[in-house]
């Protein structure tokens, strides 16, 4: 293997490489890790993220987030390659555009599933209100195109509304997304093991053979997780706690 052989590490963001105050060790520095949509600090990095930050450095570290570009817009890391956005809905080339060729793949999926999830909020919606469930949602947009249902509040109530979740949310391909107070309804073509895989292609065609290494803490980052040479998880995260079951 050549010393010059290029890495790319495949990241998830948040409760990955850092997270919101109320999440941080009471004691220790923080360092602001992303802003909210007023320029206010809602995210940090811990001592111990900064310090493997600066190891990713020897790789190049591609994004694989929930965050839509808006959002991702607001961390305070700087990408210099692909990033991959909405749960895998979007690819962005380096510049921040929409990456072309995956347009192209998943167009007819968009159009099909524009509807879908429009309908799919009023009924949870509807559920929310009956229920009086401190929870809102809405579908999210990226780049222009609808790529899913985001519920947030608080965890219980998240966990109450699963199982009316799974009866409205069922077709081949559709995921859900459920970790701590965050809930997502992903249509087929909102998945990050899809849209890493695309890139690994992408990364190979120069006749070099990357080693990728991958960072997630949910059960739904898995998938991509595995496609990868390593995998990196966090103490205290999703997938700790199911493989310590």
């Amino acid at each position: 293997m050549s010393l010059q052989q290029p890495i790319y590490i495949f990241a998830d963001l948040d409760d990955s490489l850092f997270q919101t105050k109320r999440k941080c060790p009471k004691t220790g520095t923080l360092f602001t890790a992303a802003k909210d949509r007023l320029g206010m600090p809602l995210s940090y990095f811990t001592g111990e993220q900064k310090i493997l930050l600066t190891f990713l450095q020897q790789g190049t570290l591609i994004p694989v987030t929930g965050r839509n570009t808006a959002a991702l817009d607001r961390v305070q890391l700087s990408f210099t390659s692909y990033r991959i956005t909405s749960h895998g809905a979007m690819v962005l080339d380096s510049n921040g555009k929409p990456n072309e060729e995956w347009l192209a793949l998943i167009q007819a999926q968009c159009m099909q599933w524009r509807e879908n999830l429009s309908a799919v909020l009023v009924q949870i919606e509807t559920h929310i209100v009956n229920a009086n469930l401190a929870l809102r949602c809405r579908v999210i947009e990226d780049q222009g195109v609808s790529v899913y249902v985001s519920i947030k509040g608080e965890e219980g109530a998240l966990q109450y509304l699963l199982a009316t979740v799974w009866e409205l949310w069922k077709a081949e391909g559709v995921q859900v997304h459920h970790n701590g107070e965050n809930m997502a309804l992903l249509p087929p073509f909102a998945n990050k093991a899809r849209a890493v895989a695309f890139l690994m292609q992408r990364l190979h065609d120069d006749g070099v053979s990357p080693l990728f290494m991958g960072i997630g803490d949910s059960l739904t980052d898995l998938p991509f997780l595995q496609l990868c040479h390593y995998a990196i998880i966090p103490r205290g995260s999703q997938i700790q706690e199911m493989i310590g079951n």
